[in-house]
């Protein structure tokens, strides 16, 4: 995929508002040679139904839970949780020392099958399916944000044997924690300072910029927008966000909700169509946070897919600089990554249009 016109935006540095740091566009690493490792798709296709699986309907979990006959999205706590609401609490003196504090890690962690197929993902299940996938998404959110304990609610799926993925079973998860994690305070506080300095919201902003609207746009509808960011820190890093001011997912209403589902459930298959494979990823709904902090009302929800991919056969490793520094280097100048994601969306809607 990689070819000489890669280098156009070569060798700059770019900031990333949200986060406050620079991403840089190194397009001529793309071009290297290569004699590393590779991946590929040559996965047998699963069963509709794997009696092995901990997730299919039916079946024993490892905790020796029997899964209900469940048909569509089912979500339940996580067996194995990153956070618990029965983390042990501690005193002052454990908060005090500089050198080694630490805190409870209070939270709930929820799983989200998509569907009781074992051999669906969100590119192939029906738009019904889908669209009960984001009342999922949306109850959750809601039901977990009334807890006063939880003070942010991050909604993922990490898709593919590329990401390290425990199960292959459609599935995503909720990590809803009793504290705001490092992204989410950089992003808060960078929205928080442009609205006090702009008087308006810094995404929407974004959104208004010719480049945006030009070069960098994927796709629209009627309540959403698919774009690459101008700092994208992945080769085919995707946003989606509405086009009104919506602190979280709970804010949408149903037409948006569905238009939201939809438009990413068409994202996933432009990335089959891209790579010419089921594609992993990393999807992430970023919601204000919940605590009682003033600066989330200047947030604005957006969902991110990451791609971990760089070309069909090649994943983009974060080694040495990367982990040392703190500051990616994208491989793909995002305006190609958006003219090419444009074209794959094309072809998905021609084949939908025709199917």
């Amino acid at each position: 995929m990689s070819t000489a016109t890669d280098n156009q935006g070569n060798w700059e540095r770019r900031w990333h508002p949200l986060l406050s740091q620079w991403v840089i566009i190194a397009a001529t690493t793309g071009n290297r040679p290569w004699q590393g490792a590779v991946v590929s798709d040559k996965a047998e296709q699963p069963p509709e139904h794997d009696p092995s699986c901990y997730l299919c309907p039916s079946n024993t979990r490892a905790n020796g839970e029997v899964n209900p006959a469940y048909q569509g999205p089912w979500a339940f706590d996580n067996d194995y949780a990153s956070f618990s609401p029965n983390a042990p609490v501690f005193d002052e003196a454990d908060a005090a020392d500089p050198l080694q504090r630490r805190a409870s890690n209070r939270g709930r962690c929820r799983v989200l099958c998509w569907t009781e197929r074992h051999d669906r993902t969100l590119a192939t299940i029906s738009t019904e399916t889908m669209r009960t996938v984001g009342q999922l998404w949306q109850t959750e959110y809601n039901t977990l944000s009334k807890d006063p304990a939880i003070q942010q609610i991050l909604i993922f799926e990490n898709k593919g044997q590329e990401i390290g993925v425990s199960n292959p079973h459609p599935h995503g998860q909720i990590y809803a924690t009793g504290f705001v994690g490092d992204t989410f305070s950089r992003a808060r506080q960078a929205q928080a300072d442009w609205a006090r300095e702009h008087g308006s919201t810094l995404l929407l902003d974004l959104l208004s910029r010719d480049t945006y609207k030009e070069s960098l746009l994927i796709a629209e509808t009627e309540h959403f927008v698919a774009i690459i960011p101008y700092f994208a820190r992945f080769a085919y890093e995707c946003w989606l966000l509405p086009k009104r001011r919506a602190a979280h997912i709970g804010q949408l209403n149903n037409v948006e909700r569905d238009d939201l589902s939809l438009l990413y459930q068409k994202m996933a298959k432009t990335y089959n169509e891209l790579f010419q494979r089921e594609s992993p990823n990393i999807s992430l709904m970023y919601n204000a946070p919940c605590d009682d902090h003033p600066d989330n009302e200047h947030w604005q929800f957006h969902m991110i897919m990451q791609p971990p991919l760089r070309e069909p056969d090649k994943l983009k490793y974060l080694a040495g600089y990367e982990s040392g520094s703190a500051n990616i280097v994208n491989p793909v100048q995002p305006e190609i990554a958006a003219e090419r994601l444009r074209e794959a969306f094309a072809k998905v809607t021609q084949r939908e249009e025709n199917a």
